[in-house]
């Protein structure tokens, strides 16, 4: 699946767990891809064509999304975290002052921990089918 005129694509493969939703239907239906024929999706609990379903939750395929947004949407939260984390144990334990906040400490992990989380609210999560901008097509058939 793609955005027309853009390199953003998302994979399946056989094995895949895919979460739509079909035309027709206001509820999202979860199941594992079996095998690609033709523009046909075999899955574990039914057969679909592509043109039946109308949205597809992203969050669980293959993308060409670079690696490094993928692991800071991860890795930024958890050392904004561990940044506070070793900044209270140096004011506590190693200078054995009372407990405390340093406020630029504080700021940067806020900052660090901030940005992590507004990057995964902001990463798209489904794709509407029934935009023009989007198609989805199966490829490597034997």
């Amino acid at each position: 699946m793609r955005k027309k005129g853009s390199m953003r694509k998302y994979e399946y493969f056989v094995g895949s767990k895919i979460v739509y939703r079909q035309k027709g239907q206001e509820v999202y239906f979860s199941d594992r891809i079996t095998e690609f024929a033709d523009s046909t999706l075999v899955l574990e609990n039914n057969i679909l064509h592509t043109s039946q379903i109308t949205e597809i939750d992203v969050r669980g395929a293959e993308s060409n999304r670079s690696q490094f947004l993928r692991a800071s949407e991860t890795l930024l939260p958890t050392l904004g975290i561990g940044l506070m984390a070793i900044d209270l144990f140096n004011h506590t334990v190693v200078d054995g002052q009372k407990f405390s906040l340093d406020r630029s400490t504080t700021t940067t992990a806020g900052i660090l921990v901030v940005t992590g989380y507004t990057m995964k609210l902001v990463r798209r999560k489904k794709v509407d089918l029934t935009n023009p901008k989007f198609e989805i097509y199966i490829v490597g058939l034997k």
